[in-house]
């Protein structure tokens, strides 16, 4: 089984990229569904989130994504502190969904990871493809997705890296301000590029 990275800013479309990748037949693992999954069932988690960020769990054990997502974009220190928590346990539940994938006999799994390089899972991949988006759509996008304000959009947008840190790792590219037929063409080209 080949694993496809697919990483990209937040607003670019990776979700919609993963699905035109289902839609080929591929497996999809969302690294985000995964992290939501263990902020509701992994204690252990929970109790090193809490250790660090006090707040953010409430008195029934139950984490505020939203407040815990206000400090650490507003803080690269905090991120960096909430990250090196929570990417081992995102990289065990990874492997373990890999493996489960494999097993079933998918040909392609594409795992979406909006922090793929920053949390090294990178290295479990064997092509790296960026979804880009130019900033305003971005902005328009996670607006109209998470009901948050256009500042907020912006900070999230900025706390992450540029199209250039994507440009310069990523085999594969896919510009995403165009629709969804562009998307699908696209999706199909490196589809058949990986798997040829």
């Amino acid at each position: 089984m080949k694993i496809l990275g697919l990483t990209g800013g937040s607003g670019t479309g990776k979700s919609a990229a993963g699905a035109a990748f289902a839609a080929l037949g591929c497996a999809v693992l969302d690294a985000d569904a995964s992290y939501r999954a263990l902020c509701d069932h992994c204690t252990p988690m929970l109790r090193e989130i809490q250790n660090v960020f006090p707040t953010v769990i409430s008195s029934e054990g139950k984490l505020n994504r939203k407040q815990l997502g206000a400090i650490v974009f507003a803080d690269p220190d905090k991120l960096a502190q909430l990250n090196a928590i929570t990417h081992p346990y995102i990289r065990q539940a990874a492997r373990e969904a890999f493996a489960a994938y494999e097993q079933a006999g998918a040909a392609l799994c594409v795992y979406d990871a909006p922090v793929l390089f920053e949390a090294g899972m990178d290295a479990l991949c064997d092509e790296v493809c960026a979804v880009l988006a130019a900033r305003a759509t971005r902005i328009d996008r996670i607006m109209q997705r998470d009901g948050i304000s256009r500042a907020y959009a912006a900070l999230r947008i900025d706390a992450q890296p540029d199209d250039g840190f994507y440009r310069a790792r990523c085999r594969y590219l896919i510009q995403n301000d165009a629709g969804l037929d562009a998307l699908h063409a696209q999706v199909r080209r490196i589809y058949d590029d990986i798997l040829r």
